[in-house]
């Protein structure tokens, strides 16, 4: 299979970062410091040597000891910081914005709010805030989190897309954010099977004595019997959400790009499609449209 792109721009920079830590260091080192042949390695340092900072002119580019390379060892002359990475202020805020979703979400780990001051530290603005979904109740999220950790089942009322309330017995898996929102995975007892349940649809949550009876999803999988099948006409630069869905084909329509799948589980392909909505044309059929809906 070829390498994809990303992973060998990633693995070159980490290079330049184990240089300039380390010194000098032979081929062999680094092909399994890094999990690539040797080969491979001399093709990378050589790439970087004819890369740098915009403008390619000599100075611009790194720089590699030529007698140390003739001898199959790496040695950085000059990185020109490459490995240091660099955020404009529209990405700086983009990211405040993704971590500012995912705070609210109530799924984030600690690191992420000393990551977001960080951020704002460095752009040198206060201040800064994007439209994120309302931070779910202590009364809601608390009993998941400890349910979770002492594996208990959790009584709940939940109230549906239709605003219907039912009183529902599941044992709970993980939370997860997808598109900002918070979910629990979880094996829902009433419906006997796993059940993926939006959070702040979450009402009067209570943490039994039962304990959880059944595998978390990543030991058994949800059930991936698919329940329909999707047609959906995007942009092409939005293929990337939905082009490793399983089963997925993919056409060209003119402009466009047509993707046909099967669906298992609505709720997480939407995420997948909210996620590049300007650039979706159009959705079939209406169950798949419906879950759009209920996410947007």
């Amino acid at each position: 299979m070829a390498e994809r792109a990303t992973d060998r721009v990633t693995r070159m920079l980490g290079i330049v970062s184990y240089l300039e830590a380390n010194g000098a260091t032979p081929f062999g080192e680094l092909a399994a410091q890094f999990g690539v042949s040797v080969d491979q390695i001399r093709k990378d340092v050589l790439t970087l040597w004819v890369s740098g900072l915009p403008g390619y002119m000599p100075d611009d580019l790194i720089d590699f000891d030529p007698d140390l390379f003739d001898e199959d060892v790496a040695r950085l002359r000059e990185g020109h910081g490459v490995s240091q990475v660099r955020f404009s202020a529209r990405e700086a805020v983009a990211l405040i914005g993704a971590l500012q979703s995912l705070i609210a979400s109530g799924v984030a780990p600690a690191a992420a709010h000393s990551a977001m001051e960080k951020l704002r530290d460095a752009l040198g603005v206060e201040g800064i805030e994007t439209s994120h979904p309302a931070q779910i109740p202590g009364e809601v999220l608390g009993p998941l989190r400890q349910a979770i950790l002492e594996r208990h089942a959790v009584q709940l009322d939940y109230v549906d897309a239709k605003d219907n309330r039912t009183s529902r017995t599941v044992e709970p898996h993980r939370i997860v954010s997808i598109g900002g929102v918070a979910y629990l995975e979880c094996w829902c007892r009433r419906a006997e099977g796993y059940r993926t349940l939006r959070i702040d649809r979450m009402r009067a949550v209570e943490m039994l004595d039962d304990d959880v009876a059944t595998a978390p999803s990543d030991a058994v999988g949800f059930d991936l019997q698919t329940r329909f099948e999707a047609t959906v006409v995007l942009a092409p630069g939005a293929r990337w959400a939905i082009e490793d869905l399983p089963g997925v084909t993919l056409e060209a329509a003119g402009d466009d790009v047509v993707a046909r799948f099967g669906v298992a589980d609505a709720a997480f392909v939407a995420g997948r499609l909210l996620s590049v909505a300007p650039y979706v044309r159009s959705v079939e059929p209406q169950d798949l449209r419906e879950a759009l809906a209920v996410q947007a």
